[in-house]
């Protein structure tokens, strides 16, 4: 997956004068092979990468650490939201074999489980597809956010039934829906709360 390039640029002096981290040669390098059109810019000539020495200022090796870090929480989230999005997709496909027959485990009864993991795991590939063209970490109130967002919409998750709308979680035992409900208030106001935050920081 691309990084920004601004994180690359800031990792190039310390590649460049041969001080970089191994951490900092893979991401760089990786980069290179993604654009090399860059990476010709980059060097400035096309030699090897072993005779390159490039007479910059010496790194920053705070700047090179946060640089990292930044990029490291772009892959790591955009890499949870894929994992989560693919198992989420897979428990629909769930099956077991029942007197000669394929048995769906998640939409036998009401069907209500496989509604739920195929709401989660669109939700999840909507949030992997919406970082995948992020180039900087997701801040914590637009995570809450996101949350929030999810566990509100359940709430109103239905289906039709006799020509009728029942809605999931509002009907026979309406405690489930009552805990979702709390639980996006919870979100909510720590969505909230996280926003506030960030704004006194900016």
């Amino acid at each position: 997956m691309k990084l920004e390039r601004d994180v690359i640029v800031d990792l190039l002096p310390a590649y460049f004068s041969g001080e970089a981290s191994a951490a900092t040669r893979t991401l760089v390098e990786d980069y290179f092979r993604q654009d090399p059109d860059f990476e010709k810019f980059a060097r400035g000539a096309a030699g090897p990468l072993e005779t390159l020495k490039v007479p910059t200022m010496a790194p920053d090796p705070t700047k090179e650490k946060l640089a990292l870090e930044r990029a490291r929480l772009v892959t790591e989230t955009r890499s949870s939201f894929l994992w989560l999005a693919a198992i989420n997709t897979l428990m629909l496909f769930i099956f077991k074999v029942q007197n000669g027959k394929l048995v769906w485990i998640m939409w036998t009864n009401s069907g209500t489980a496989g509604i739920l993991f195929a709401a989660m795991a669109i939700f999840l590939w909507i949030l992997f597809l919406y970082t995948r063209k992020r180039t900087d970490p997701l801040p914590a109130h637009t995570k809450f956010l996101c949350m929030s967002i999810f566990y509100s919409l359940l709430l109103f998750l239905f289906k039709i039934e006799n020509h009728k709308i029942v809605w999931l979680f509002l009907r026979n035992d309406t405690n489930v829906g009552y805990v979702f409900a709390f639980f996006a208030l919870g979100l909510w106001a720590t969505y909230f709360y996280q926003r506030w935050k960030f704004k006194q920081t900016q």
